[in-house]
């Protein structure tokens, strides 16, 4: 891969997984009840109802370019070893120890707090979601993305007819599966559908990805114009933001690449994973934290401080982790 596309992949992961961490911070506020609150109310949807819907959208185009650029959708046995060890393996090593320390905490009470899985008393289909997000949200419910991403991942050798025959066409196909919802329940933000074959039809046809980068402060703002016009009207239907970010986020990162910011942000986006899988207790620890120290403190400083908080503990973290334990840390990140 050419070393400028390697490079802002790279970048682009880390600041969109930022974006993540920013979108999942507690407590959540419906998008309805926006106007009726204060002026920060407003910046906050923005960024969580807007901006940052772009995140898994590029992630998972960025994911399918990945596989067919390399491949590995022409080998399923090496394909299927591929994402055990790098995705399926660290959802569950990422959400079992927290499922069992939820168990306990519910058991015994220990403090109140409303999670997303009632894992006590034991129910097996409560614990298969808690784990794997088979079902519902996983207990460390960030890391359901790799769920959807995981089945995308070995469902690709079956859009490899599509894009081998009739690429354009079966963007075609893949946006009536989605409209319809014709693959079930079989990928929980079907949308995702959309955006993996967008990023397999760019590895495919070879696409110059450079191509838009002259339209990038066009495209960046039509994208901010967008998000913010869903926030100023309450537009609760996210999905069309979602299907069109990726072709006006990805040239949008041509402008902050050979910058400070960027190659800031490039030295550091080999713990782009660990913050991923680590940021959701992270995140609820320093919140449940601030609420006890700060019972009255206002929120903001809370938002504007634990998203910087969660990504320097999580650098210091994983590379102590590596440091100390390569082996554990090599299977715990899927070998990343």
């Amino acid at each position: 891969m050419d070393k400028e596309i390697s490079d802002r992949i790279w970048v682009t992961r880390f600041l969109m997984i930022i974006g993540i961490i920013v979108l999942h911070l507690p407590p959540y506020q419906p998008l309805k009840d926006v106007g009726t609150m204060s002026e920060f109310d407003y910046i906050k949807a923005f960024f969580t109802f807007g901006v940052f819907r772009a995140t898994i959208p590029v992630l998972t185009a960025i994911s399918g370019y990945i596989i067919f650029t390399s491949s590995l959708h022409l080998s399923p046995q090496k394909l299927i070893k591929n994402k055990v060890n790098s995705i399926l393996i660290p959802l569950i090593l990422w959400n079992l120890p927290l499922a069992i320390a939820v168990y306990f905490i519910q058991k015994h009470t220990l403090f109140d707090y409303n999670f997303s899985v009632q894992l006590f008393p034991f129910e097996l289909i409560n614990w298969l979601g808690a784990v794997t997000s088979l079902y519902g949200s996983a207990i460390n419910y960030p890391t359901g993305f790799l769920r959807d991403l995981f089945v995308l991942s070995i469902l690709s050798p079956l859009l490899w007819p599509l894009l081998k025959t009739i690429p354009y066409c079966g963007f075609i196909v893949v946006l009536v599966i989605y409209y319809f919802n014709l693959d079930g329940g079989l990928i929980s933000r079907n949308s995702m559908l959309v955006s993996f074959y967008l990023g397999a039809l760019a590895a495919h046809k070879e696409w110059d990805l450079t191509a838009l980068d002259k339209y990038a402060p066009l495209l960046l703002a039509i994208f901010l114009s967008i998000a913010a016009g869903m926030i100023a009207y309450k537009i609760d239907n996210r999905e069309p933001l979602r299907l069109i970010s990726p072709i006006l986020v990805w040239p949008s990162m041509s402008l902050i690449m050979g910058t400070n910011i960027g190659n800031t942000v490039r030295k550091f986006t080999h713990h782009s994973f660990f913050t991923f899988l680590a940021h959701g207790p992270l995140i609820l620890m320093i919140w449940l934290i601030y609420q006890k120290l700060f019972p009255n403190g206002p929120y903001f400083i809370y938002w504007l401080t634990a998203p910087i908080i969660t990504v320097i503990l999580s650098i210091i973290v994983n590379h102590n982790f590596k440091k100390f334990s390569p082996k554990l840390h090599a299977f715990a990140l899927g070998g990343r």
